[in-house]
């Protein structure tokens, strides 16, 4: 289980580069904080990791889980899982999970289909911590036939989503190795994201 983690891990996370054989030195403790803060967030007094699991071989798939761990303040069940996503044939970019006191927001790149040429996305979901459901689904694709998302990640500023990464594709006709997408009341809203692209 260990070595299918740290593998999806090294796909595409330049946080991680150094694990994955890449030319930075980290210190392996502040490797683990720094990848441990992508993956656990906390809300509304309870805190969550996320995972990716492999359920089939042939053809692969795998799930995004999250599970409550616990917290300080926390009344709900401990222990307690739910599947985000069942990604189809390739293993998911580094799952993202950000945290804020009106939900959970979960990111990460996956093909888009069963096909062998189907697109990558980024996958951006809203998930209510209490319930754990799955309130918003919002991915960021590509133009059509213009290539794939390479990286994204997550992070909450308030009210505001932000996802950011790396493609190598047009969005709105244009082209660069970096978008960034703005969610503005990401939780409580369906208004579509502005993305920049440089």
């Amino acid at each position: 289980m260990m070595n299918k983690l740290t593998s999806v891990v090294c796909l595409g996370s330049a946080l991680v580069l150094s694990a994955c054989g890449g030319p930075e030195q980290e210190d392996g403790a502040e490797l683990a904080r720094q990848s441990a803060a992508l993956t656990t967030a906390s809300s509304q007094g309870c805190d969550y990791s996320a995972s990716t699991v492999q359920i089939t071989t042939s053809p692969p798939q795998y799930n995004i889980v999250i599970t409550r761990t616990g917290g300080t303040s926390c009344t709900l069940p401990t222990g307690a899982s739910y599947i985000v996503q069942t990604v189809p044939l390739d293993p998911p970019g580094p799952v993202s999970l950000a945290g804020s006191s009106e939900g959970l927001a979960v990111g990460f790149v996956m093909r888009n289909g069963w096909s062998g040429s189907s697109a990558y996305v980024m996958a951006v979901r809203a998930v209510d911590p209490t319930a754990l459901s799955t309130t918003r689904s919002a991915d960021i694709y590509c133009d059509y036939r213009t290539g794939n998302i390479s990286t994204g990640s997550l992070s909450i500023n308030g009210t505001t989503l932000a996802s950011s990464g790396t493609k190598a594709c047009k969005i709105n006709n244009q082209s660069g190795t970096y978008w960034y997408a703005s969610f503005v009341n990401f939780f409580t809203s369906t208004t579509p994201p502005n993305i920049t692209v440089i």
